[in-house]
């Protein structure tokens, strides 16, 4: 699935998510709900809070952060070398939050559904038996 499909279909489905940027293995954009300025923001945050987390857990990979803004929140869901950063009205349901961007993450290694291509009809001829 391309990144503005699965973003599209996230932003559909959560309504706990204000702003969200879908990133590639090196932090670039792939897609994102806001700005060009915002979601390069919410990519340097996702980049802040990886490494952060990475120093108080320097024995593995940090795979999900959720910060507590109190008016709103910060997830940071990292799968299959992509990562999701996402702003949240306050007091999310976090799991729910947590299980869609995964979600959004895994539905961008998904083929894209093809149409399987039209029957033509062949050109009726009618034969006359009488003749």
């Amino acid at each position: 699935m391309e990144p503005n499909e699965a973003l599209a279909e996230l932003l559909d489905l959560s309504s706990q998510i204000e702003d969200v940027a879908i990133l590639g293995a090196s932090g670039f954009v792939l897609a994102g709900s806001g700005t060009p300025e915002r979601c390069e923001q919410l990519a340097r945050i996702a980049a802040e809070l990886v490494a952060a987390a990475g120093d108080v857990r320097p024995s593995g990979d940090v795979s999900r952060i959720e910060i507590d803004l109190g008016s709103s929140s910060v997830f940071v869901v990292s799968e299959g070398g992509r990562t999701a950063v996402a702003t949240t009205v306050s007091e999310p349901t976090a799991g729910l939050v947590v299980y869609d961007l995964r979600t959004a993450l895994r539905r961008l290694d998904e083929e894209p559904v093809r149409k399987p291509p039209r029957k033509r009809k062949k050109d009726r001829v009618d034969i006359d038996a009488d003749a």
